[in-house]
Formats: structure tokens, sequence, C-alpha cells
């Protein structure tokens, strides 16, 4: 079966920090296009089904590292454009070996996110 094509999947266990970037993206995305997800868990098992054209993705979640996520794409061979938005900055290397596009500062980059998102590919 193949897995069925969508926009963006922001995985956050931060609500305030997922409202944000929702917000900043729905109008470009559509609101309905925009998936969400808390916890490692629930993400691994959205990518399972789903392939998504962009992934924005924390490290520290309740459950987990979001690396995991990046290897899932990786074995995977999934060709999401990953950006890891984390304030874990001594892991970025990591995620750039593990296939992330790009790493922004949680502390200081949610602009430079958004821009980065919303830029044609």
């Amino acid at each position: 079966m193949i897995p069925i094509l969508k926009d963006l999947l922001i995985v956050e266990d931060n609500t305030y920090i997922r409202k944000n970037i929702v917000n900043a993206l729905k109008n470009s995305f559509g609101e309905e296009n925009i998936y969400q997800s808390a916890t490692l868990q629930n993400a691994t098992s959205l990518l399972k089904e789903t392939n998504f054209k962009s992934v924005i993705l924390d490290l520290a979640l309740p459950d987990g590292n979001g690396v995991e996520i990046l290897k899932v794409l990786k074995k995977k061979e999934v060709k999401s454009r990953v950006y890891v938005f984390s304030m874990n900055i001594e892991l970025k290397q990591l995620c750039l070996k593990y296939g992330a596009t790009a790493f922004f500062d949680k502390t200081k980059d949610f602009d430079k996110l958004i821009e980065s998102i919303l830029k044609p590919n």
C-alpha cells in the first residue's frame, strides 16, 4: 500500500509553541492540511500510514527523543523535508547526519523556521 502524501506534520509537545507554528502557517497550508503530534509514539504511528512533504520536529518529547523519527524516515527512505526545532543544539550534527533538512534553535530561530518552511523547494 502506498502511503498518503500530506503537507505538514508538527511534532511538538509544547501546546503553546505548536499553536504558534500552526497560526504562522495555516494561511499557507490550510489548517486542515497541518497534522499535529505531541508524542514520539503518535508521530511514529502517523508516519507509518502517511508521508509528509514537511515535518517540524522537536527532539525532547515526553516519550523519547525526536531523533528516532529521523531514523524512521531514513529507514523508510522518505524524502520529507525535516526541520528540527529544538533547544538541544548539541544534537544538530546528529540530526543532519540522519537526514534533517535544517536545524533551528528554539530559543531564537522561530521566524527563520517559518521562513524556511514557506520557501518553495
